[in-house]
């Protein structure tokens, strides 16, 4: 009883509270113009500043506003806004937390976008063109750019606009503060990889929402000074990687610039012993899908291209599971390249192996253990012959499948097959 009766009272005490502190005058009150005045003079300290005498305010349950216009010498098509703001953070009508903040950035990115799309952006060709989308924009804030992209040449056409903005608004002297996110929507078939219950099975991959034009996509962000060459390359290496998983193609991916692709991670992986220094090896690293790590991408070759890019897990921390691991729709293209009978896709299907038998490999065949943390304690399994077989030692909910059961069904072995 003693509990109810304290939460009855809570919402009146809050109440009560509140009411305390207005009479206390414990609740900040606006900045003065003469603050705010300094607050500009030390942001803007080469400028001369003219700050308007009038001002506008505007109260809520979360944040009151007042808001007054100001010019700077050298920005003579600009009118800015600086405000003294006080927030509510974390209870409503608890007016605790007060600054200053203006839109200069907001202002001068707006107009520099309204003049590269009057100018320079007409020098891109239609491609390019197509990526570019204004920035969102809130009163004061000026929100991520949201481009869209849908080839692996997208992305370099994407870096190209983002330069070439970057380069625009620089003559400024704003500094580098906008933010871009790269988005796209994977073509072919979207698995849910792990265990058939998600798709956001490997880093910057995320769940589209139900009605989008794709059940998955690929987000990457550049920013600020980040250096916008690995980011990309990064962004290009996913997409590639995307596609291997799903043993598909799309997306500008095919078995041409796969190969090309591969080749020349192989070249950057034997460059890198040759490095140095410690950070010009790090920075290779961001941008290598191959290494020599206990747990790694590897190619394979199957006497015939493309090379396949697989899983090799050698590593202390599991020693049950090491070997070399595959999803089931690579699962499937292996058997397929192998000469085999396959029926099914590459998130159910069937094949008849050398040995006769009769398999059955289907991302739903994975039972998840309750109230435990990470999955080495699941279940995956298959079917052989209609009989369930549970897999030992598997590497992780979406690569279940492990060289020795591959070549028992081929008759493959696939650790020759590994390019040095």
């Amino acid at each position: 009883m003693k509990i109810k009766t304290i939460l009855r009272k809570s919402p009146l005490y809050a109440v009560a509270s509140f009411g305390m502190l207005l009479l206390s005058g414990c609740l900040p009150s606006f900045n003065s113009a003469e603050e705010v005045m300094e607050y500009l003079k030390k942001k803007f300290p080469d400028h001369d500043i003219v700050l308007s005498s009038e001002y506008k305010t505007s109260r809520g349950l979360m944040e009151d506003w007042r808001i007054w216009k100001f010019t700077l010498s050298g920005y003579p098509k600009d009118t800015f806004e600086v405000a003294s703001h006080i927030g509510s953070y974390p209870f409503p009508m608890m007016k605790t937390n007060k600054g200053i903040i203006s839109n200069f950035y907001k202002v001068v990115t707006l107009r520099r976008e309204r003049e590269f799309e009057q100018g320079p952006l007409k020098a891109f060709d239609a491609p390019t063109r197509r990526i570019w989308h204004r920035f969102p924009h809130t009163d004061f804030s000026l929100r991520a750019a949201q481009w869209e992209v849908e080839t692996l040449d997208d992305i370099w056409r994407a870096k190209r606009l983002i330069d070439a903005f970057e380069q625009f608004l620089s003559e400024e002297k704003v500094g580098s503060h906008a933010h871009y996110y790269l988005r796209m929507y994977m073509q072919g078939p979207c698995y849910a990889l792990g265990g058939g219950n998600y798709i956001d099975f490997m880093d910057n991959l995320e769940t589209a929402e139900p009605g989008e034009k794709s059940p998955c996509y690929l987000k990457f962000h550049i920013y600020g000074d980040v250096n916008r060459q690995e980011v990309c390359q990064m962004f290009y290496n996913s997409v590639m990687k995307f596609h291997q998983l799903m043993a598909d193609q799309g997306n500008g991916v095919t078995k041409d610039n796969f190969q090309a692709w591969a080749e020349q991670q192989l070249r950057l992986k034997a460059s890198l012993p040759e490095l140095s220094t410690e950070e010009e090896r790090d920075s290779l690293r961001k941008v290598l899908v191959v290494d020599d790590d206990d747990v790694r991408r590897v190619f394979i070759d199957m006497g015939q291209k493309p090379y396949m890019m697989v899983t090799l897990a050698n590593s202390d921390m599991r020693p049950n599971s090491r070997g070399i691991f595959f999803t089931y729709p690579q699962l499937r293209a292996f058997c397929l390249r192998s000469g085999l009978r396959v029926q099914g896709t590459g998130d159910h299907f069937t094949v008849k192996g050398v040995d006769g038998s009769r398999y059955e490999f289907s991302i739903h065949f994975y039972e998840e253990k309750k109230d435990v943390v990470g999955f080495e304690e699941d279940t995956c399994y298959y079917l052989q012959n209609g009989r369930k077989v549970v897999v030992q030692g598997f590497w992780s909910p979406e690569e279940c499948v492990n060289d020795a059961l591959v070549r028992r069904i081929t008759g493959r072995d696939v650790r020759q097959m590994v390019v040095r």
